[in-house]
């Protein structure tokens, strides 16, 4: 009897649903590119729980005819490709005739469709890739799948899935990354009945990007555009001064098909080096039209990866294109740089002067304290101490924070912070992805004293902060918490990394000189504190020399 055996076809599916939808996000970025295919100039798409529960992805592109339909559900079949000269120019986003046959089979599905020249569509419908019902009924032409119940015959891939808003966040990404590709198309994205990203048709990429990133980013966009041959690349760049701390608003098309390429990513960030500072990333969305048969999209299952014919060409136009889009007079505006010498602080405004708050508070002395006696300050930036038995290095940033972080969980614990309600409420723009980060973070901010509405429109409001942040211009705190809770250590919302992001907000920089009194006070309040070696997120705060250490490797022996 052998051992080799072909598998039946439910399972080959599932493998096959297990390479092209691996979450959510996977299913709506292959249905929506299918709309798109389809001739659409409307998408709308709903999700329920981030597209968990829900998807639905309804067109106004060519539809499908009665005979057409049940071979959509089948895999391999596709009306895209024809003969084998077609693989080596694909023109299509879809060409392998598997998403839609691999989303079936792991879900309950049904899929309406009806082409203009009908007077009814057919409606099919069933779950883990078999259908149990089919209808002809009156629909508007074009196509609508609906599929319910994401892997809920593989139990493995279920138990993955992460927390509704993690899901919606990765679904907004995708649809956002086309939506971007293709500005004349208008899409719609609703979660759980809530409107979460509005697109109307845009006559170019700087009104999709107005809709998408917030109109006052748009008008800051620097055109981007180089005709090189017979390579087309036109998009926008942020200027360096713009930036966000995670790289998800680098939106790189070819051909009308959002990529990951880590070469056109690098070229990207070469262009801006040495402008921006380390762990930020630019805002950017390029599109690159090539003949098809100078780029290999058939690398992967998920379409998102690309080989170009001449790669070195097209990452040198992209760098050389967006380098001299940053160049442009006026981009970088000419700053008056006070030179000091080496170990005195740089002249600073008299007005910054004058509006720094007072930054530690009058902590009693005790009669040993833990990091001894304060001695001044390296490079604006180290406090230096000594005890009689140590001399003490400690980072003024992550020592403040730890300090503040403290303070506030004991005021949280005695009631609620100190709150700065805003004179004028400030309306904050943020991507469809950072509105729904945001608002699964709402809670534990508010706590902290911060204040918002209109979560269910276009624009955030702020209506107060936290009084240890009323210095700092509400659109850039916004916009750091979403940089910072959408980072590598993204989780559900925590109320201590809520403290944490507040903390690090408010306590003093590094390279900023101190005064002898808040040197000392800072060191005072560092030794009371329960964890005085460790910021909340985790960095050492202290670097201590024995003083023993000093003298032996002196020789001093007495």
């Amino acid at each position: 009897m052998t051992r080799i055996h072909r598998l039946p076809d439910h399972l080959v599916n599932k493998i096959a649903a297990g390479e092209v939808v691996e979450r959510p996000a996977s299913a709506v970025k292959e249905l929506v590119e299918n709309a798109l295919d389809a001739g659409a100039r409307s998408v709308t798409v709903d999700l329920r729980d981030g597209g968990a529960g829900l998807i639905r992805v309804a067109d106004d592109g060519v539809g499908m005819t009665a005979e057409e339909l049940p071979l959509a559900l089948e895999r391999h079949a596709t009306s895209k490709l024809a003969r084998d000269e077609d693989l080596e120019a694909i023109a299509t986003l879809g060409f392998r005739g598997e998403a839609l046959a691999a989303i079936c089979a792991v879900s309950r599905f049904s899929l309406t469709s009806r082409t203009r020249a009908a007077a009814e569509g057919t409606r099919l419908s069933g779950e883990g890739g078999v259908v149990r019902q089919a209808l002809a009924l009156p629909v508007n032409p074009g196509t609508v799948v609906e599929v319910r119940d994401l892997f809920f015959n593989t139990p493995a891939r279920l138990k993955f899935l992460k927390s509704p808003g993690t899901e919606l966040a990765a679904s907004l990404r995708a649809i956002t990354q086309l939506a971007l590709a293709h500005p004349p198309v208008q899409v719609r994205v609703a979660n759980n009945g809530r409107p979460v990203l509005t697109a109307p048709e845009a006559k170019d990429g700087r009104q999709r990007a107005g809709a998408v990133w917030g109109w006052d980013v748009a008008e800051r966009l620097l055109t981007v555009e180089r005709w090189q041959h017979g390579v087309h690349l036109h998009g926008l760049a942020s200027p360096p001064d713009l930036t966000r701390g995670g790289r998800d608003e680098v939106v790189l098309v070819v051909n009308g098909r959002p990529v990951r390429d880590p070469g056109l990513f690098q070229a990207v960030l070469e262009a801006y080096r040495p402008l921006l500072p380390r762990d930020r990333f630019p805002l950017v969305v390029l599109a690159i039209a090539l003949p098809e048969a100078d780029v290999d999209v058939n690398v992967h299952p998920t379409k998102a990866w690309v080989r170009f014919r001449h790669p070195r060409l097209v990452h040198e136009m992209v760098a050389s294109a967006v380098h001299a889009a940053l160049r442009r007079p006026a981009v970088v505006p000419d700053v008056e740089v006070a030179v000091s010498a080496p170990g005195v602080a740089a002249a600073m405004p008299a007005s910054a002067l004058a509006e720094q708050p007072a930054l530690f508070g009058a902590v009693a002395t005790p009669e040993r304290p833990l990091f001894g006696r304060v001695l001044g300050q390296v490079q604006d930036t180290f406090v230096v101490s000594a005890s009689d038995d140590e001399v003490f290095f400690l980072d003024q940033h992550v020592a403040h924070e730890r300090v503040i972080f403290e303070r506030l969980r004991s005021e949280l614990e005695a009631g609620e912070p100190a709150a700065q309600a805003l004179l004028f409420p400030e309306p904050v723009d943020l991507t469809p992805a950072g509105r729904a980060l945001l608002e699964r973070w709402r809670a534990p901010l508010e706590r902290l004293g911060f204040a918002f509405e209109g979560f269910g429109g276009e624009a955030i409001i702020v209506r107060a902060v936290p009084a240890l942040l009323k210095g700092d211009e509400p659109k850039r705190v916004i916009q750091a918490a979403v940089d910072e809770f959408a980072g590598p250590k993204a989780g559900e919302p925590a109320l201590e990394r809520a403290l944490a992001f507040v903390a690090c907000r408010a306590a003093v920089k590094a390279n900023m000189p101190l005064g002898r009194e808040e040197m000392e006070r800072l060191v005072a309040e560092l030794g009371a504190a329960e964890t005085p070696y460790f910021c909340p997120h985790g960095r050492p705060i202290v670097s201590r020399v024995a003083l023993t250490d000093i003298r032996r490797e002196l020789k001093r022996n007495w």
